[in-house]
């Protein structure tokens, strides 16, 4: 199975929508949790830069300038050089204590960047910010400012978090969804494979009804209530027209025969001879429609498929030949088959039943074609789902025409007044179908071919 048929599974698709709900909520969440998060620590730095001023401002109103620089150099001299800037600015304007040298008074909060200070860049990271604060002591200025590396570690340690959290949630949302869409799964196969059988013929498959109560239990049972119905009606037209072939077909039958012993009868030289010959040929155009309608029910009944064996096709084609040959010479038709040009394939039939389609399509262009036409019979494919084709250069069928000339009985426009019963294409309809083959007319400029391709097998 290709990805693409995976997602075209409604439960997968319904356990990736569920799935990625959660991670975009939990991804918004976790944003919001950053922010607030990233917000709250930034106000904890500023705090602290305000505290650490205030203590320096202490200092200087209490014991002077000087003793404020010598607490400054103290300061920038310390293990928290690294997380602190310190600078003081005489009167001046020039720096006289602190570890930085190069930044100038300005208003209000600023962030600095660490790679943008040069004496204490190689200092900590590069990606360093400092929230610093300028503000005026009794003989110049005091600037203070705290790295926020504390509050990138937060949001890398939330990041980390939040990647860890998806990475959980898309295992666990994927796992709990496929254990949860395993058995609703196993209820579509359950109906999908059942309903392909019953279009195949088995018209006695049912879905299977699990002990659970499950809303597709109860599709499965309306499913169930359908296909019984349906096998009901079925078999009740099957059995109407059966009978209706078997009830009528007896009396044909005798019929002919007191036709026959009437013919027999009268003189060589009688009139009413060649009446009672076109009589009996009516009578044998009946009895054939009739054998027709219940090989077609037999067919459509499936019973005929407990008789299939692995055959090969080119011995169909082979057998065909061979029989229709001298039929096709003196009809005037042409034969195109070369069973050496062939290879084996093989597939799960009836080999009655083929012969008896590929006959039908032969002699369903002897009866419409004119001389000359040239009949040509080829397989092609691979060994696992081979195609056979019957074609010919005859007049062909009209394509809005394709599907009806399978109904029974239906005979094409022009071909009303010769003889026949509109049954051959039913009865090669109902033998494709009964091989589970798919059977297509198709346009073969000039004339007519008939496509069958056989299922894969398993």
């Amino acid at each position: 199975m290709t990805v693409r048929d995976l997602f075209r599974r409604t439960q997968v698709r319904s356990a990736v929508a569920f799935t990625l709900i959660i991670t975009v909520s939990v991804t918004a969440l976790f944003a919001v949790l950053i922010v607030h998060l990233a917000a709250g620590l930034e106000d904890s730095v500023r705090a602290r830069v305000v505290h650490t001023r205030d203590a320096l401002l202490a200092i200087d109103r209490r014991y002077g300038f000087d003793e404020l620089v010598s607490v400054v150099v103290d300061e920038a001299e310390s293990v928290r050089d690294a997380d602190s800037i310190f600078a003081v600015q005489d009167s001046n304007g020039a720096i006289v204590a602190g570890n930085i040298r190069t930044e100038r008074p300005f208003e209000g909060w600023r962030v600095l960047e660490r790679s943008h200070l040069p004496d204490i860049a190689g200092n900590g990271t590069g990606r360093d910010r400092f929230f610093a604060l300028w503000t005026p002591v009794s003989k110049g200025m005091l600037l203070i400012g705290r790295s926020d590396r504390e509050v990138q570690q937060a949001r890398l340690i939330l990041m980390r978090s939040l990647g860890w959290g998806l990475l959980a949630t898309v295992i666990l949302g994927v796992g709990s969804g496929i254990y949860l869409a395993r058995g609703a799964q196993r209820r579509i196969d359950d109906i999908a494979n059942t309903l392909s059988a019953v279009s195949a013929g088995e018209l006695d498959r049912r879905v299977p009804i699990k002990l659970s109560q499950h809303d597709l239990d109860e599709v499965g049972q309306r499913i169930n209530a359908m296909l019984t119905q349906l096998e009901r009606l079925v078999q009740s037209a099957n059995q109407s027209s059966t009978d209706i072939a078997h009830d009528l077909k007896r009396p044909m039958t005798r019929l002919r025969q007191q036709l026959e012993s009437a013919y027999d009868a009268e003189p060589a030289n009688s009139e009413i001879k060649p009446i009672l010959d076109g009589a009996i040929e009516e009578v044998d155009s009946i009895v054939s429609t009739f054998e027709a309608l219940l090989n077609i029910g037999q067919l459509e009944a499936g019973d005929r498929r407990a008789r299939f064996v692995d055959i090969d096709l080119r011995k169909v084609l082979d057998d065909a030949t061979e029989a229709y040959a001298p039929v096709i010479e003196d009809s005037g038709f042409n034969l195109a088959w070369n069973a050496q040009q062939a290879a084996a394939l093989t597939i799960r039939g009836d080999h009655e039943l083929l012969l008896q389609l590929v006959a039908n399509l032969i002699e369903n262009v002897i009866q419409h074609c004119p001389s000359g036409t040239t009949i040509e019979l080829s397989l092609s494919g691979n060994p696992r789902k081979p195609n056979l084709t019957v074609a010919d250069n005859g007049p062909g069928i009209p394509s809005d025409e394709h599907e009806k000339v399978f109904r029974r009985f239906y005979r094409l426009e022009r071909e009303r007044s010769s003889p026949g019963h509109g049954l051959g294409l039913s009865l090669v309809r109902a033998i494709a179908d009964l091989h589970g083959a798919s059977i297509d007319l198709i346009d073969n400029a000039p004339g007519l071919k008939v496509s069958i391709t056989f299922p894969q097998r398993p």
